[in-house]
């Protein structure tokens, strides 16, 4: 869910008193009706404003940078739907037991892979001192480990790419559904557990469950992948997010210029006051 039904929670009686005293009439949000009808209405009640949804983010999938390019060539020697694209954002890293375990179930799972390793800044590490040892040798062409950013868009829109494992930060969320992939979720923060329950509950979504101490296991995270990759669980999320990206396509100009005129008609009211 996008972070806004937590924000709701965090107003004080005061501010809700500021939602309607005329300062503040519309709110922008990076979502469909497609996706999200029931909250956005409820986000409308709730806050007493207009609540008008614009779309997924704009998706820029070109590159002219040498290192993408190659990797790009790289996933079009992949069949159809048979690489996994796995990466965590930009504000949250994974843990060294979590990384072992990922890295271990990518192995397992015996799936093509791109996975952007990233550690906060100040804290970069050898990518091989942080792996399991011998992983990069053992996978070979199978798969690569970056420790940069990757051309997100231009990955999730290629036909190679069969899935996602992904933190479930709203926009890489939004990205994910716009280009029809299936998403597996590992949520570590905030908000992006409820993103999570949404996106699976939309049915273009796996979760890879924390056990009871907050551990992942290498052998659910293989199975997951493998499930999603090459087996039926993937064949029916390809059917059910591809759906619903078509249809956020079909309401993607009516809901940018129901966004255009709203801000037209805000822009109006402004200059009355003047």
């Amino acid at each position: 869910m996008n972070e806004t039904l937590k924000c709701a929670k965090e107003i004080e009686p005061d501010d809700g008193d500021r939602q309607g005293d005329g300062n503040r009439q519309i709110m922008l949000m990076s979502t469909s009706r497609i996706i999200e009808a029931k909250y956005i209405d409820y986000c409308t009640d709730f806050l007493n404003l207009k609540v008008v949804p614009v779309g997924p983010p704009f998706q820029d999938s070109i590159t002219d940078n040498a290192d993408d390019m190659e990797l790009i060539d790289w996933l079009g020697t992949k069949d159809e739907n048979s690489t996994v694209f796995v990466s965590f954002g930009s504000e949250y890293f994974l843990s060294k037991e979590d990384m072992e375990e990922v890295a271990f179930g990518l192995e397992l799972s015996n799936v093509n892979f791109i996975w952007v390793a990233r550690f906060p800044k100040g804290e970069e590490r050898n990518l091989e001192d942080t792996l399991p040892k011998g992983f990069l040798e053992r996978i070979g062409e199978r798969g690569r480990v970056l420790d940069k950013f990757a051309p997100q868009p231009r990955i999730l829109n290629h036909t190679s790419t069969g899935g996602f494992i992904s933190h479930c930060g709203w926009n890489s969320v939004m990205e994910s559904i716009d280009f029809g992939v299936p998403i597996i979720a590992m949520p570590m923060h905030l908000e992006q557990r409820m993103n999570a329950r949404l996106i699976v509950e939309l049915g273009v979504s796996v979760e890879i469950v924390r056990d009871d101490d907050g551990k992942i296991h290498k052998g659910e995270i293989a199975e997951i992948l493998k499930g999603v990759i090459t087996g039926e669980t993937g064949g029916k999320l390809r059917a059910q997010v591809r759906d619903i990206s078509k249809n956020l396509k079909s309401v993607r100009d009516e809901e940018m210029d129901a966004t255009a005129q709203e801000l037209i008609q805000l822009c109006r009211n402004c200059n009355k006051c003047k």
